[in-house]
């Protein structure tokens, strides 16, 4: 059955739900989908903006020993803690950070086929800035974590009583009409964007408000482990306890030999696949008691986060934690793994790009219907309809706008930019910020005309950024493709596609506009000569 049997005052009571559930949120929830639908290529945004990084992955597998001995000898010697996350397909360079006994923390990325450290662009770039403005608006002290939590238990309102209010699902999704008005177009491509991709836009807030859970639940570790930090670490996270002896560690440790031990347990209980650790946490690295934490961070043909997690000892060799992933943590690794999508599978990780820009266009369009249903011919628009249709368009083409700025900051700023005390980094943020106040304040003085002028100026950024990333590198597309750097010709080719898309969005506009103006023509006519007449 298509038609969903509802009765009326439920729909009614949805719909109004849904009306104002949208208003109150959707500007929010569209940045939100935007920051997340980049973060789904983040990496890959961070070899567009640090040309040091676009080099191949090695193909051999990674020692971890050879990069633990270079750091221990070198800047980290006396470090407490070294940690290391190995190269992958999509990181080419590997991370290490190390703590000094006086808390001082240094992190870096080192190349593989030296094991040395290498300076980078300096930028926040996809990791750094895109990833985490998608579940924490960049706002200190948890507070923009419960600002994104409370819009996502928005937006799975918004979606079941938005299934409420549908009455023919199945028409719905099968229905678009471009070429009728703005108002039932604009509604026609809500109502698509939001049934094509619904599994999606339920899975994302659901997984999102999992990961979560403990900051918004703090006190839930403390009832199941009566307030014992110390187990809950052990039980959760794998940490162990171990005292530091006061002596030397031993000069030679055969990192790698542990480590293949370890990796040839895991394959036991596996049933036939082959792990591989990609992370390690060296503790009391200068101490005799030395012992190391050894994961499986981001299986690399698994949905699950951290299916493997053992904690040994250097000296004899000794486990001290192995966890053991129960039904419930196994249910947890595997939905928190469905949201980050860190495994390798390209197919899915497109699918997750386009399932955020449908929510992205399923919430624009709800928005922008939201104006066109408030508009009456002859009547001035309320107030409330040029806030909305502000704010709309700022969050919508304004973050899009803001964007395309941070890019191209990252390819004119110097490498050794400063000004006023901020670095590099802090001013293509600073671009960012500035460009987006003030696609607000261009959307409050052109109102309509703003949609237009600001997907105009997407398109010129984004292809001013394909030129200037040729111009600053010479790293062209067709170069690119040559030399296999996919994730760089990747982000040139995505530019050009929102480029082209962008200038279809805005004649579509001009086009519509037209039309209405048409329409609109008889009845100014028949107005006129009533007038004359009297």
């Amino acid at each position: 059955m298509s038609r969903l049997k509802v009765p009326e005052a439920f729909r009614a009571s949805m719909n109004w739900l849904h009306t104002w559930a949208g208003i109150a949120v959707s500007c929010l929830l569209f940045v939100i989908f935007w920051m997340g639908s980049l973060s789904v290529f983040d990496r890959e945004i961070d070899q567009w903006m640090k040309p040091e990084m676009r080099i191949k992955a090695p193909s051999e597998p990674f020692q971890f020993g050879p990069v633990f001995d270079h750091l221990r000898a070198g800047d980290g010697k006396g470090a407490t803690l070294i940690s290391i996350l190995a190269p992958s397909e999509r990181d080419p360079f590997g991370l290490f950070v190390y703590v000094m006994p006086n808390g001082d923390v240094e992190r870096g990325l080192f190349d593989p086929r030296t094991n040395k450290r290498v300076e980078v662009t300096e930028s926040y770039a996809g990791t750094e800035f895109f990833y985490p403005f998608h579940y924490s608006l960049h706002i200190p002290q948890n507070i923009g974590y419960w600002v994104v939590g409370f819009s996502a238990m928005a937006m799975l309102v918004l979606i079941v009583s938005g299934i409420f209010i549908h009455r023919r699902l199945v028409k719905d999704f099968f229905t678009f009409r471009p070429n009728k008005s703005l108002r039932r177009s604009t509604l026609d491509l809500h109502n698509l964007s939001s049934l094509v991709a619904l599994p999606l836009h339920i899975l994302f807030p659901l997984t999102g408000l999992m990961i979560f859970f403990s900051i918004y639940f703090p006190w839930s570790s403390y009832v199941v482990f009566d307030g014992d930090n110390a187990l809950m670490r052990e039980a959760a996270y794998g940490r162990a306890i171990v005292e530091p002896s006061g002596r030397p560690a031993p000069a030679n440790i055969d990192l790698d030999r542990l480590v293949g031990e370890v990796e040839a347990a895991w394959a036991m209980r596996s049933s036939g696949t082959s792990p591989r650790a990609d992370t390690i946490n060296v503790h009391l690295a200068n101490d005799e008691n030395v012992y190391f934490r050894l994961r499986e961070t981001f299986p690399s043909r698994a949905v699950s986060l951290n299916r493997n997690t053992t904690t040994i000892s250097v000296s004899n060799g000794e486990i001290l934690v192995d966890v053991d992933n129960g039904p419930a943590k196994s249910a947890y690794a595997w939905l928190a793994g469905a949201h980050y999508i860190q495994f390798d599978n390209w197919a899915l990780r497109w699918l997750y790009f386009a399932g955020g820009l449908l929510g992205s266009v399923m919430i624009a369009s709800g928005l922008m219907f939201w104006i066109q249903a408030r508009i009456r011919k002859g009547v001035i628009e309320p107030r409330s309809v040029r806030v909305v249709r502000t704010l709309t368009i700022g969050s919508v083409t304004g973050i899009i706008v803001a964007s395309a700025a941070f890019l191209i900051a990252n390819r004119l700023l110097p490498r050794e930019a400063a000004l006023a005390g901020f670095g590099r980094s802090d001013l293509e943020v600073w671009a960012f910020f500035i460009v987006w106040v003030l696609t607000f304040a261009h959307a409050a003085v052109r109102d309509k005309r703003a949609w237009r002028d600001q997907a105009l100026a997407i398109a010129a950024l984004a292809l001013t950024a394909v030129g200037l990333n040729w111009l600053t590198t010479g790293d062209h597309i067709a170069r690119t493709v040559n030399e296999g750097l996919w994730s760089v010709a990747g982000m040139d080719l995505v530019l050009i596609a929102g480029a082209l898309t962008a200038c279809w969005f805005a004649w579509r506009l001009v086009k519509t506009e037209r039309i209405e103006a048409q329409k609109r023509m008889p009845s100014v006519r028949s107005e006129q000569e009533k007038m004359a007449a009297e």
